[in-house]
């Protein structure tokens, strides 16, 4: 008798065990993003990460974006705002096509990122 109720316990704590590891959040997945003035990757005005792709708007320091470092979450895009229109960034690293480089805001935002051409 005794014998069964340990058994059953040790069935009961182990079940415990597994649904509250179920229940548990996995590791929320970051993104970053980092803004460079320049089109060599080496002058960085903006570097941030994030967990969602909640609407966010940032100012560009400078107002000068050459090249990009994105790694957006899935269902996320990152936005250039310039004078020449608005440039959708593609995941990876990249140059800024010369008329959208005069950046004052950039935004996260739901959508799709496209790989970068390698």
């Amino acid at each position: 008798m005794l014998r069964q109720r340990a058994r059953a316990a040790c069935v009961a704590a182990t079940t415990l065990s597994a649904l509250a590891l179920a229940a548990a959040p996995a590791g929320a997945a970051t993104a970053r993003l980092t803004l460079y003035s320049d089109t060599g990757f080496s002058r960085p005005t903006n570097s941030v990460s994030y967990e969602t792709c909640d609407n966010f708007i940032g100012r560009v320091p400078g107002q000068r974006v050459g090249s990009f470092d994105n790694s957006p979450l899935p269902g996320c895009q990152v936005v250039l705002h310039s004078l020449g229109g608005d440039f959708v960034l593609c995941a990876g690293k990249a140059v800024v096509p010369a008329a959208y480089r005069q950046v004052v805001l950039y935004s996260i935002r739901t959508g799709t990122s496209r790989a970068c051409p390698v």
